[in-house]
């Protein structure tokens, strides 16, 4: 049960904070209510007053071409243009936009460019931490006086177009997203980008345990890992079901011309096992010379060219299609947008938001693969890592970066949660190793190494992600230290 304090906190909101958030941002964008006000720590106050219009500039939009790298072609329905692979440089460029208080500035600067409206868009990788990130996300909002809930949703469909400025939540869990939606998608530039990564090993052992079949033994007994009974019990299930898991569905069994999993564009993130999950969540393709690899038939090629930015036009949100929050009480979503019937009648290209249109990742990957994925990464304006979510630093940054107190309750260095997880890991240790150290002790590291050679390239982009999720909390602190 996650322990925490909100609704108490929620019910005692200091209506002197709520009016002077509602003062200080009230400028910048619409506020909606004075639901979600919360108690600000004396040491740290948001410079929301410090930010006008004459400070809002745009931010950063990738640059589409670099004379130094290979040039590939955009293929779309007879349109073409140019685009690059770039080769891989995580340094983080002197003018980029500050860490401290982005939230205020990038929708400042999308509702001073005339949009109707932004987005919180979260990368959800699944069993890397996304169902906590989402409670945290909805908390996040609510400080920023913005509910997402079914009576908000209900408003939406029953009521008149909205024509304030507002802020909508949005995850993108299920499908690839093209290495190139940073580049070629409008709302992209209207959004808060968030992502949380983990090592794939522990992320591809915690699916088989959650999902995949090793729910006869969740949670793993860590107290019962010293007998030998249970040990060599869990050990034979292990060496026997793993690799079945991993053999069930996978490039090796389905191909998009037999209709397969690997087929169908919302299926290949689902709750199975998929190689280099990770890498392929952020190198889908959708046009150029990366598609042309790619085994697609012609329908599925007509979807792509269909939605794809370059043809069809995502210049406002679709509120009624974005995500909502079913309750206050649990982090689950509300999210008619993908359910057929509605797609159909009310969001003809499904849920609204960055990068929410098809692309491919199914098919063998190479290190280019590599390359596309870690520059898609760069585009985030976090990239977070599971195994360091509640450590000082990365909660900090975080709680900057969207504009609330680093100690607020909700934050995530005070968070106590054990949702969707087979164990609770209390050590460093635990929390970065848990299952690889699970299979040495009982003696399977041939399932270890059978992971790492499938997962090879996986492996090397969670490695470029760890170095720029370094990159980020330093060039963070240094601001701390100029500001």
């Amino acid at each position: 049960m996650k322990i925490k304090m909100r609704h108490v906190i929620r019910r005692k909101r200091s209506a002197i904070v709520c009016m002077l958030g509602v003062m200080l941002l009230g400028a910048a964008f619409h506020l909606k209510s004075s639901r979600g006000c919360m108690k600000q720590h004396e040491q740290y106050v948001p410079l929301l007053s410090s930010i006008t219009t004459a400070d809002i500039k745009d931010p950063a939009v990738p640059d589409e071409i670099d004379a130094n790298v290979e040039d590939t072609t955009i293929r779309h329905s007879g349109n073409k243009s140019t685009s690059v692979l770039k080769e891989i440089n995580l340094r983080i460029e002197d003018d980029h936009e500050p860490y401290l208080n982005r939230w205020q500035r990038r929708f400042a600067s999308s509702k001073a460019r005339n949009k109707q409206g932004g987005y919180l868009f979260f990368k959800h990788i699944r069993k890397a931490g996304g169902t906590s990130l989402r409670d945290y996300f909805r908390d996040v909002l609510a400080y920023h006086n913005i509910t997402r809930n079914i009576p908000d949703w209900r408003a939406i469909k029953n009521g008149p177009p909205i024509d304030e400025y507002q802020i909508h939540y949005v995850e993108h869990e299920f499908q690839t997203m093209d290495w190139q939606c940073p580049t070629v998608d409008p709302r992209w530039r209207e959004s808060m980008r968030i992502i949380v990564l983990r090592h794939p090993i522990e992320r591809h052992l915690s699916e088989f345990f959650f999902s995949g079949g090793g729910q006869k033994f969740l949670p793993v007994d860590k107290q019962r890992l010293s007998g030998e009974t249970y040990s060599q019990e869990l050990a034979s299930f292990l060496s026997e079901q793993v690799p079945k898991w991993m053999n069930h569905i996978g490039k090796r069994n389905a191909t998009a011309m037999e209709g397969g999993i690997e087929g169908k564009f919302n299926m290949v993130f689902g709750r199975h096992y998929t190689d280099n999950f990770q890498l392929r969540a952020l190198a889908g393709c959708s046009s150029g010379e990366c598609l042309k690899e790619k085994e697609v038939t012609k329908v599925q090629m007509e979807n792509i060219d269909e939605f794809h930015p370059s043809v069809h036009s995502y210049s406002d949100p679709v509120p009624l299609c974005t995500n909502f929050f079913k309750t206050d009480d649990a982090p689950v979503l509300f999210e008619q947008c993908a359910k057929p019937h509605n797609v159909k009648e009310r969001c003809s290209t499904g849920c609204d938001g960055p990068c929410f249109y098809p692309s491919v990742a199914w098919g063998e990957m190479t290190s280019q693969d590599v390359t596309r994925a870690v520059n898609a990464l760069k585009e985030f304006d976090a990239v977070l890592l599971m195994e360091k979510l509640d450590d000082q630093d990365q909660s900090d940054f975080l709680s900057d970066v969207l504009g609330v107190p680093r100690d607020a309750e909700f934050s995530l260095a005070n968070q106590v949660s054990t949702m969707n997880t087979g164990v609770e890991k209390k050590s460093k240790r635990e929390k970065s190793r848990f299952y690889r150290n699970l299979l040495s002790k009982l003696g399977l590291k041939d399932i270890q190494r059978i992971l790492q050679k499938e997962n090879k390239l996986e492996m090397e982009f969670f490695g470029h992600a760890e170095k720029l999720n370094a990159m980020m909390i330093d060039q963070w602190k240094r601001e701390n230290v100029d500001t």
